[in-house]
């Protein structure tokens, strides 16, 4: 018995011995095995960074890019003219903001239509600090046509000094104003003419001292081909002489914080040349006719001021006004290279042009705006002492309601009224004032 119980004995201590053994012999195993687990887990993350980089350098490039833009579809209703010619009536209308050309004939009454008036997306790619490329496209129902194209560099050592180069709007307070932004549906017809399409090819240096210095100054310096936006739009080229257009702005700002008052004021001046490429019988700004030939040169210059001015209080209104004087030129034709077609006519003309507009918003959701302006092709003649169409006056009325449905998307309804000078010498419908008002209901989406 005792045999039998010390070999029971024997047997549970070997037992206990080799659990011990076992339990001694498992802590480096488990080691090792961790060890190995971590090393498969890490192998793992490196494999997933190598999976991800690209991926996340595909994330930072993306967030060099932004993409904007809007679209503009309206309902217009025009208060057309019928003209009566030798084959019969036809109607005179208000022409299209695209062509920038005031009236259009017709041989058939249309009296509404809806149109596309802007569909843009822009592209804005800031690969480096201080360096942005821009390209905006505009999609019409028939066309696609580059709006902005250009590079743009800021210096990083003053932050003051930028180098604009390629296509971009002509430096100007309500060309440079984005049309997304305007409560008044379109741009006034001195601005329309003068700076047909709004942009041109050429190079912008901007000093601005406000970001570093705190001096609200900024001028801007650009030279241009000085023909974008003239000529037939399907036939468009980058440039028909040698010749360059100057621009000049500067604009100061003055701040009021206590009494809610903002004051920007500044003047312009533009300096060009315009190229006969028809001769003919050509007239001045003292209305002399001459002779011009291919080839020969008609000045082009003006001077400008602007003013705006922003008041804090019921709700807040701001009040708008740009005056533009000097010699505007050019030539008669549409098939014309450099014809302006707002300003079809040839020869050289003493012009004065300004506005005057006033816009108030009502609480968040409705702002409301009326503008008056004015255009003289013609400051030395008037009245029945104007012997062509293209002398008349037009002063021009323009009233706009807008409501925002959502922070992104506005109803705007529009009224246009221009008022043409009167002249018997011109006779035929400029008699008496042309019928061509327009009311426009716009739907439009930003994004």
């Amino acid at each position: 018995m005792k045999k039998v119980i010390v070999a029971i004995m024997i047997s549970i201590c070997g037992i206990v011995n080799a659990q011990e053994v076992e339990n001694d012999s498992i802590k480096p195993i488990s080691l090792d095995s961790l060890q190995q687990a971590i090393n498969e887990h890490q192998l793992k993350f490196d494999a997933l960074n190598e999976q991800l980089s690209p991926l996340q350098e595909e994330v930072d490039r993306m967030s060099k890019l932004k993409i904007s833009g809007y679209m503009q579809v309206q309902y217009e209703m025009y208060n057309y003219q019928d003209v009566p010619t030798a084959t019969g009536m036809f109607q005179l209308k208000p022409g299209t903001s695209e062509t920038n050309v005031p009236l259009t004939t017709n041989p058939v009454d249309v009296s509404n239509s809806f149109v596309i008036r802007r569909a843009r997306v822009k592209f804005t790619y800031k690969p480096i600090e201080g360096v942005a490329f821009v390209l905006q496209p505009n999609f019409s129902f028939s066309a696609v046509t580059l709006k902005d194209a250009y590079v743009q560099l800021n210096d990083p050592w003053l932050n003051t000094f930028q180098l604009w180069v390629g296509q971009f709007n002509r430096p100007d307070y309500e060309v440079e104003f984005s049309s997304r932004d305007r409560i008044i549906l379109e741009r006034s017809r001195m601005t329309t003419i003068l700076y047909p399409q709004e942009r041109d090819l050429g190079a912008k240096f901007v000093v601005d001292f406000a970001t570093r210095y705190e001096i609200p100054l900024k001028i801007d310096f650009a030279a241009f081909n000085g023909n974008f936006g003239e000529g037939p739009i399907a036939n468009q080229v980058s440039d028909v002489d040698s010749h360059k257009d100057i621009a000049i702005r500067a604009t100061y700002s003055l701040k009021f914080p206590s009494a809610g008052l903002g004051i920007d004021f500044g003047g312009n001046g533009y300096f060009g040349k315009n190229t006969v490429f028809a001769a003919g019988t050509y007239s001045d700004i003292n209305n002399n006719p001459f002779t011009a030939a291919v080839g020969d040169i008609l000045d082009k210059h003006w001077f400008g001021a602007e003013l705006q001015m922003f008041y804090d209080v019921l709700g807040g209104f701001a009040l708008k006004s740009q005056f533009n004087k000097g010699v505007i030129s050019g030539t008669a034709g549409s098939a014309i290279v450099n014809n302006n077609p707002s300003f079809n006519f040839s020869g050289e003309r003493e012009f004065l042009g300004y506005y005057v507009e006033l816009e108030k918003n009502f609480g968040t959701k409705f702002q409301a705006a009326v503008r008056y302006d004015s255009w003289d092709p013609n400051s030395r003649l008037s009245g029945d002492a104007v012997t062509v169409a293209p002398d008349l006056r037009v002063h021009t009325w323009s009233f706009a309601f807008d409501y925002f449905f959502t922070n992104y998307t506005k109803i705007a309804l529009g009224y246009s009224m221009p008022i043409n000078e009167t002249s018997s010498t011109v006779g035929g419908i400029y008699t008496s004032d042309v019928k061509n008002n327009t009311t426009t209901l716009r739907f439009q989406v930003n994004f």
